[in-house]
């Protein structure tokens, strides 16, 4: 028995050296520790006061594919690189068994060297700058039926929604043909993805025949009604508005409306998503944060993002926009692959927990010009007592047992929960708004007039269709100093329902005032 013992053992280790071997070099992902198995849960979410969303959200992750994110600036690697020849149409490179990129500001979706909420190219467009694949983390949205739901951890790229200013759908756009490496004619510009793409660059072979083909519903716009388009089966898709803010994304750990400032929702971008144009907030509090595509269409020509303070923007941006975020989601297949790693948890206050804080990469010297990615998953509030261990969560009422696997490191030790004690009230939160005038001057046309209050940092505005303001509500906040706006377009012949309230900032705060009296108008 104790020799057959000693075989078993034998056999296992043989077993682990097979799975590790079967990463290819180009993948980024040279495992070399010990792995356990642990399981995958869906989001956990407690009622927290402190956060905008009045909740605490917690996501398993994993680590799947690899993507070029950090910038490779000194170092012997550097100068391998800058020597090297040989890269591929995709102006990518294989060296020292690492896979790396070329980025020039030529090639760029959008290049600056003087606006701060951009990467700096420093007024060299045609000098090739690197960056390295790296294995990428993901959020667990949900996980049911052997595959597992799952949305790119922070931005990845920076891609227009379609290359040129028309009318289309998400079926026949050219992002979700560059998402999954479609031919010309799938999308209205007629360009060929088969080539170069991002499915092909961030999966091998046998990661893409882990993703599942999904079954896509584009349904119209939430607010204006736009039409989706048909159907699409895709591996790789962009979350709709139904998956970002409602009642069901309420199961994947968002708000349910989109005019809440959902910590869950922000994000950060890697350093190459940051050079290729991605847009990153400097405001104070929300720095890093960028913004991202959402699959669902806006107004004309338009589709939805979602901001850095993590509400959206319900009309949409030009889907010709240059600046904003690419954040991939896709169906993992979890009954028939091992090509995936758990890759610890992350709480919507930023904090990370039961992470091994290693993709299994090799250290290099890569180091960072400056342009610095963000990607320590900051969602701009500085919750520092994170007091949830999400490994143990004894509220979790759906856990599937769709095993991972994960590197082994010591426990880490959690600090109790301190009790809340009262404070008293700001004077913001003692005031109400006021609304002077709410009228429509001209067809399709909403004003909106507020009387100006003293020591507030500014006001939320809200309108909706709904008087109460459950669905399809639009907000805008504005600086202390504004007491009027005019909205355009807005649906014309339809009762539109307003109110506002004060707000004052402190550190990462925002506190409220009392709502104003609700007015309502037709539009013109």
């Amino acid at each position: 028995m104790k020799k057959m013992g000693k075989v078993a053992r034998l056999a296992s280790l043989l077993v682990l050296t097979l799975l590790f071997g079967l990463f290819p070099i180009g993948s980024g992902n040279n495992l070399n520790k010990v792995q356990a198995v642990t399981p995958l849960n869906n989001p956990r979410t407690v009622a927290d006061s402190s956060m905008n969303a009045k909740q605490k959200v917690t996501w398993d992750c994993v680590w799947f594919g690899a993507y070029p994110q950090s910038e490779v600036t000194s170092g012997d690697i550097y100068n391998k690189l800058k020597n090297a020849t040989g890269w591929d149409e995709n102006n990518d490179i294989v060296i020292d068994g690492n896979k790396y990129r070329r980025l020039k500001g030529e090639d760029a979706i959008c290049a600056t060297s003087d606006h701060s909420n951009h990467y700096n190219w420093r007024e060299d467009y045609s000098t090739y700058h690197y960056f390295k694949y790296e294995p990428i983390k993901w959020r667990v949205l949900e996980v049911g039926n052997g595959r597992a739901l799952l949305l790119a951890d922070q931005v990845l790229d920076t891609q227009k929604y379609n290359k040129s200013f028309k009318i289309i759908t998400w079926e026949n756009s050219s992002i979700r043909s560059w998402l999954n490496g479609r031919e010309a004619i799938v999308n209205q510009d007629g360009i060929d993805y088969t080539n170069i793409n991002f499915i092909n660059a961030a999966f091998n072979t046998e990661e893409q025949k882990s993703i599942t083909t999904t079954k896509v519903i584009n349904d119209n716009n939430r607010q204006y009604e736009t039409d989706g388009g048909s159907y699409t089966l895709d591996k790789i898709f962009l979350l709709s508005e139904s998956e970002a803010y409602s009642e069901k994304a309420e199961k994947y750990g968002f708000a349910k409306y989109s005019h809440t400032n959902d910590e869950a929702r922000r994000t950060q971008c890697s350093t190459y998503a940051y050079a290729m144009g991605c847009f990153k907030s400097a405001v104070k509090n929300y720095t890093t944060n960028v913004r991202w595509w959402l699959r669902s269409l806006g107004t004309r020509c338009c589709a939805v993002e979602m901001l850095e303070y993590g509400d959206a923007r319900n009309e949409g941006v030009s889907i010709s926009s240059n600046d904003c975020g690419v954040r991939p989601a896709l169906y993992l297949n979890l009954l028939s692959t091992n090509l995936y790693f758990y890759a610890g948890t992350i709480c919507s206050d930023g904090t990370e927990g039961d992470n091994s804080g290693n993709s299994g990469e090799n250290n290099q010297e890569d180091t960072n010009n400056g342009n610095n990615s963000g990607s320590n998953n900051n969602t701009g509030n500085n919750n520092s007592n994170n007091a949830n261990n999400t490994g143990n969560n004894s509220n979790n009422t759906n856990n599937n047992k769709n095993n991972t696997t994960a590197y082994t490191k010591p426990s880490n030790k959690t600090t109790a929960s301190k009790k809340p004690t009262k404070r008293a009230l700001l004077p913001v939160e003692k005031m109400t708004g006021s609304l002077k005038s709410v009228k429509s001057p001209a067809k399709s046309t909403l004003a909106i007039t507020w009387k100006k209050l003293r020591k507030v940092t500014g006001y939320q505005v809200q309108f909706c269709a709904k008087s109460n303001f459950k669905k399809g509500t639009i907000e805008r906040k504005f600086k202390q100093k504004v007491t009027k706006t005019k909205v355009r377009p807005v649906k014309s012949k339809k009762k539109y329902y307003v109110r506002m309230r004060p707000y004052t900032k402190s550190g990462s705060k925002t506190y409220y005032g009392k709502w104003s009296k609700v007015k309502s108008v037709k539009i013109k």
